[in-house]
């Protein structure tokens, strides 16, 4: 029985995560064990007895043998989630993925193939028709092998290929014993208006007969919105990458999906148009900030300001008029919703009440004249320097020559 599957049918939300597989090609490299520990930190947003909820993409088996035994060494690890695996549409391959996934508890194949008319010249000189014919006695071979392991089709080019061609393939294939179909929208070129008419459209032409994933890429900056999407118009499982890594742009991070399913899930119908039942129990959202940080350490791409639900600039302050109201500046509570204390920077923006909390918060305080000098430090400090936030060592060297 295929519990993803079957999930999504039911109308719950799942998650395919992509940060070992396509986020290798955001020039990243994770070893056997950081997959498993992402893996494990993602499934504790869920919470036990989920396991259908996280498809983790494990890797591309093909790549070499250093990629076969990292994959062979999350699968040996993880019982807590299904594990996916990635490859072509060929015999050799699938001999690989079946290989790769032996014991899995969970295990999932998942088999690429082009379909646009430009795709499938390009990849494999054949027209979309012997394309699909041969992806179809790749899927026979892996179902007459003896694996456990569900088959998962990722079409890619989908968003441009003929949609009639599309919705057919998809239906044949999931009458053959073909779990979920990937719609892959490769190189991110659609608008979100587009979006919701091509999955409106696919839904339509296949009424309930096949599961869809929604894979999308974010070179026009569209993938999250695009992904949201695909969800308002009945598919129930989405791709992500941890910080949005993956190919060229990237895709949706996965810490703003899960935000902006999860936060408020009594605000999703009128907000997407999905029922707040795609959750059985509300995700933890305060585990998406550690999780983050972690991949950030381990993929050694620093968080940014600018990273929504996950940056350094979540739930800071660096100006004086926040501080009148500092939840209305704010779309919602992080330290409610995502466990993120209150941070004030010391920046070249700030006013005399900005310091008088930067001294409250280390315990110190300082009369009217000295918060005045110390600010005109802190100003002049950071012009001289041009550096926006004042480290901390920096800022009581500032404090100690206005003290003594």
């Amino acid at each position: 029985m295929d519990r993803v599957e079957q999930a999504a049918r039911s109308g719950a939300i799942i998650f395919h995560e992509e940060i070992a597989r396509d986020g290798a090609q955001g020039k990243t490299l994770l070893l056997g064990h950081q997959r498993v520990s992402i893996a494990r930190k993602h499934m504790q947003i869920f919470g036990e007895g989920d396991i259908e909820r996280l498809v983790f993409n494990a890797g591309f088996p093909s790549i070499g043998q250093e990629e076969f035994e990292t994959v062979r060494e999350v699968v040996d690890n993880v019982d807590f989630c299904y594990i996916g695996a990635s490859g072509r549409a060929t015999i050799q391959e699938a001999q690989l993925l079946i290989r790769s996934m032996r014991g899995a508890a969970f295990g999932r194949l998942s088999i690429a193939v082009p379909v646009s008319e430009a795709m499938c010249s390009a990849m494999m000189h054949k027209s979309p028709d012997v394309c699909l014919s041969q992806l179809q006695d790749v899927v026979k071979f892996i179902l007459d092998s003896e694996t456990t392991s569900c088959i998962d089709v990722a079409f890619m080019d989908a968003t441009r290929a003929d949609i009639g061609f599309v919705a057919e393939a998809a239906s044949a294939l999931t009458e053959a014993g073909v779990s979920m179909i990937i719609i892959c929208d490769t190189v991110g070129g659609l608008f979100p208006v587009e979006t919701r008419s091509f999955f409106g459209a696919l839904l339509q032409r296949t009424k309930d007969k096949v599961s869809f994933v929604a894979h999308m890429h974010n070179d026009l900056g569209f993938g999250l919105v695009n992904t949201l999407e695909a969800v308002s118009c009945g598919v129930r499982a989405v791709t992500g990458s941890w910080l949005g890594l993956g190919e060229r742009s990237g895709m949706p991070a996965t810490e703003q999906l899960l935000f902006a399913l999860g936060h408020q899930t009594e605000m999703l119908s009128s907000r997407l148009n999905v029922p707040s039942n795609i959750w059985s129990q509300p995700p933890n959202l305060k585990e998406i900030a550690p999780t983050a940080r972690f991949v950030s350490q381990v993929v050694g791409r620093p968080l940014l300001t600018t990273d929504p639900i996950v940056g350094p600039g979540v739930n800071s302050i660096s100006t004086g008029t926040p501080f009148v109201d500092t939840l209305l500046f704010q779309p919602y509570d992080p330290e409610a919703t995502l466990g993120v204390s209150p941070k004030i920077h010391v920046t070249q923006l700030a006013s005399k009440r900005v310091i008088e909390a930067a001294l409250r918060v280390r315990g110190l305080s300082l009369d009217v004249e000295q918060v005045e000098r110390l600010l005109s430090l802190v100003k002049k400090t950071a012009y001289e320097r041009g550096v926006g936030i004042l480290e901390e060592d920096d800022f009581l060297h500032l404090l100690r020559q206005i003290s003594y």
